[in-house]
């Protein structure tokens, strides 16, 4: 693949100066750099960013000072995505920062393609708004939902241009290549024109047909499930059981020994049974959920960031390997739950209609009017908790109500960036407005969303939104125990 070129050309040139204008109109609008203690920080955290000093000279009025500074950004590569990023740590979801980050991919999509006619493209995809098909499609070529604050077809195709990938077919190219179908009559000739001509100079022509969408769902899955219950009076101590099945249409797993295990241990005797199942299934293919089935007293427990291999000196997190998905075990005793529940989950294999999925619970938003929302909106099988489910708080009620409703998947974040950002990552899994079948791949979703976070920031400085993301994924055909097999299980525990 050819590498982008530089700034030589009279388009890209004048493309340059239309950029550092607008920039740097945006920046003056800034509170961060209308302060001057505010503007050195920025200044050295952009420092910090692009790995040494600045290299310009300060200069009195503002104007000039900040177009030096977008000067030195736009010549060095990906020096205007870091001071986006800068300004948005200190003033984070601003009007200026959006722009801000709008315009850095201008610049990344005009200086990759600067010898094509990018401005009549520019034209053609601003009329195109960015729909939830759009949406899905970005997540399933990238594994990661585009940014809210796409809202063309052009701010999407820009925002791709910056994860260009080598060896394959660029995720900016797939998706202009889908776009085809979007455009009015009169346009069409010219994009196909363009994207024949794309695909030839990439190197991708044979490529581009078998391109499909990432994490297709398996026909079959096999299943680990592991529950903890409450031991007692005890508030250290857990029961831990576990069930294990491979790909089958039919749901007879095969239970496994139950064991005490005191909270700290946890984590260690979950990798003790990943290993063991693991053994079993040495010699077979295919792909393997895992399922924690927790009491209301481990409910937001990070299980998503425990490891395996935990004695092997380099131990990796569960989810870099498989789906993984929490589940009630309240909901799964509570028998006189189970009627809504299985109505619900009728309408996940539904054939499309024009059904509203998702549900997103607002601030302040539980106790009666929510339920009475969920009573209404029969059709939701996702519900978006407005916060993080802990002791006596709104999430915690939102959650209750939920799982009394019948609703099999509920999602929430732990660290969560606004309730709006998490529909919106929801949304583009899914789509609000689709076939429910979608609803049944959510697990693979995110898992790809978990390890596009692990791969992309491993340490979490970027709080992508894969850290932190946590799904609650019941199937009432699939319960491990059910409510009739509470008294059997406890007289199972081994001491």
């Amino acid at each position: 693949m050819r590498e982008a070129p530089r700034l030589h050309s009279p388009p890209v040139a004048e493309e340059r100066r239309r950029l550092v204008g607008q920039i740097t109109t945006v920046l003056e609008g800034s509170s961060v750099i209308q302060d001057p203690s505010s503007r050195q920080l920025l200044l050295q955290e952009l420092g910090h960013a692009l790995g040494g000093a600045l290299g310009y000279r300060e200069v009195g009025l503002l104007r000039p000072q900040i177009i030096a500074l977008v000067t030195v950004c736009v010549d060095r590569p990906g020096g205007l995505r870091c001071l986006a990023e800068c300004l948005e740590l200190l003033e984070p979801d601003s009007k200026q920062t959006v722009a801000l980050l709008r315009l850095a991919d201008d610049w990344q999509a005009f200086e990759l393609l600067n010898d094509y006619d990018v401005t009549w493209l520019r034209g053609l995809l601003s009329t195109l708004d960015v729909t939830d098909d759009l949406r899905r499609f970005v997540a399933e070529i990238r594994a990661t939902p585009a940014p809210a604050w796409c809202e063309t077809a052009w701010e999407l195709f820009a925002h791709l241009t910056s994860a260009n990938a080598h060896g394959e077919v660029p995720p900016w190219l797939r998706l202009l290549d889908r776009l085809v179908t979007a455009v009015s009559a009169a346009s069409l000739p010219r994009l196909r024109q363009l994207c024949a001509q794309l695909t030839t100079d990439w190197g991708v022509a044979d490529q581009l047909d078998a391109a499909q969408p990432t994490a297709p769902l398996p026909t079959a899955t096999a299943y680990l499930v592991i529950q903890f219950e409450k031991y007692g009076g005890d508030d250290d101590t857990y029961i831990m059981s576990h069930w294990y099945q491979w790909a089958s249409p039919e749901w007879q797993p095969i239970r496994g020994e139950d064991h005490h295990v005191a909270y700290g241990d946890l984590e260690a005797a979950v990798d003790r049974i990943v290993n063991e199942v693991e053994r079993r299934w040495a010699a077979r293919a295919g792909a393997v959920t895992i399922e924690f089935v927790l009491p209301w007293q481990l409910i937001n427990e990070p299980v998503d960031t425990w490891r395996k291999e935990l004695q092997s000196g380099l131990p990796s997190p569960l989810t870099t390997e498989y789906p993984l998905v929490i589940r009630s075990l309240e909901r799964i005793r509570a028998s006189h739950w189970h009627r809504l529940w299985h109505s619900r989950w009728r309408g996940v294999t539904d054939q499309p209609s024009e059904r509203k999925l998702i549900h997103c619970a607002a601030q302040h938003h539980a106790d009666v009017q929510l339920e009475a929302t969920l009573k209404r909106e029969s059709a939701v099988v996702v519900l978006v908790l407005s916060e993080t489910p802990t002791a006596d708080s709104l999430g915690e009620r939102q959650l209750l109500i939920g799982l009394r409703s019948g609703v099999p998947a509920i999602v929430w974040h732990r660290d969560p960036p606004s309730i709006k950002d998490l529909c919106q990552t929801v949304a583009s899994m899914v789509g609000d407005r689709t076939s429910g079948t979608a609803v049944k791949d959510l697990p693979n979703r995110a898992a790809h969303l978990r390890q596009s976070a692990w791969s992309e920031d491993p340490e979490g400085l970027d709080k992508h939104v894969g850290h932190g993301f946590v799904m609650l994924f019941d199937d009432p055909d699939r319960q491990p125990g059910g409510a009739d097999s509470a008294d059997d299980d406890r007289r199972r525990v081994l001491a």
